[in-house]
């Protein structure tokens, strides 16, 4: 019965698609099934024995390949917003690791003690580098889609202007990236709090205090997932507006010749 529900769900998702971007339909539900493969493909080499940060940073170039590749955009749109994924992502794995340190993030919270208590939990992986890699991909969605969203504003700006100075691009930067990242974050947190409404109404009939919802494992690994992932959307509107400015000039540089 589940299986049928998500079948029709999909069903509907893929006429929806089809009414609303037309022929870019496929390119887009492919994506999202090699995106489901890919994944599946990482928790298998992670369950393997792979270093499980190395195998997510690598297996993350793949998936934001496919993300923005299989989007409708255009082949330069497309090439900087990678470069741009690609750069926040280094970025948040040099971010990633002392967080998980000082925070240790890693295994399960107290409210699951009772469900894995018949298992055992050696199974050879180490759970601090299993959390850097979910911290990793989690954020992997949202710097695809901030790119690939500041990259496309530039570039029909620019196309709009084409006599707009590299001072006024910044700005207008700027601003496109505000409105980019104030829609991001709402994304970022409701998506976590509608994720976790039970847990939160557990808590509550728990009567937990403050202080310990904020100590609590399962909410702050989550916490900390979302607040990187708000960093990784930020990071992307410095780099996407330099990279576009420095495109412009080689394109400009390129028609002089």
């Amino acid at each position: 019965m589940s299986l049928g529900v998500v079948s029709a769900l999909a069903l509907i998702l893929l006429v929806l698609l089809l009414l609303v971007t037309g022929k870019d339909t496929f390119s887009i539900f492919g994506g999202m099934i090699l995106n489901f493969l890919a994944i599946f493909f990482v928790i298998l080499l992670i369950a393997l024995g792979t270093p499980p940060l190395a195998t997510a940073f690598i297996s993350g170039l793949v998936i934001l390949a496919i993300i923005i590749y299989f989007s409708p955009v255009d082949l330069k749109t497309g090439t900087i917003a990678y470069i741009v994924s690609v750069l926040t992502i280094v970025l948040l794995v040099l971010l990633i690791l002392p967080v998980q340190y000082f925070g240790q993030l890693q295994g399960f919270g107290n409210e699951t003690n009772e469900e894995l208590g018949v298992f055992s939990v050696l199974i050879g992986v180490s759970f601090g580098q299993v959390a850097t890699a979910m911290l990793l991909m989690s954020a992997l969605g949202a710097i695809a889609e901030a790119s690939i969203a500041m990259v496309s504003a530039l570039n029909e700006l620019i196309e709009e202007t084409p006599d707009l100075t590299d001072q006024r691009l910044y700005h207008d930067g700027r601003i496109i990236g505000g409105k980019i990242m104030g829609t991001a974050y709402n994304t970022l947190f409701f998506g976590f709090f509608g994720g976790y409404l039970a847990l939160f109404i557990w808590f509550i009939e728990l009567k937990y205090s403050p202080a310990l919802l904020i100590n609590d494992k399962l909410f702050i690994a989550e916490v900390a997932s979302v607040i990187l992932s708000m960093i990784a959307v930020t990071l992307t509107v410095p780099f996407t507006t330099f990279l576009v400015v420095r495109w412009r000039h080689r394109m400009i540089s390129k028609s002089k010749r």
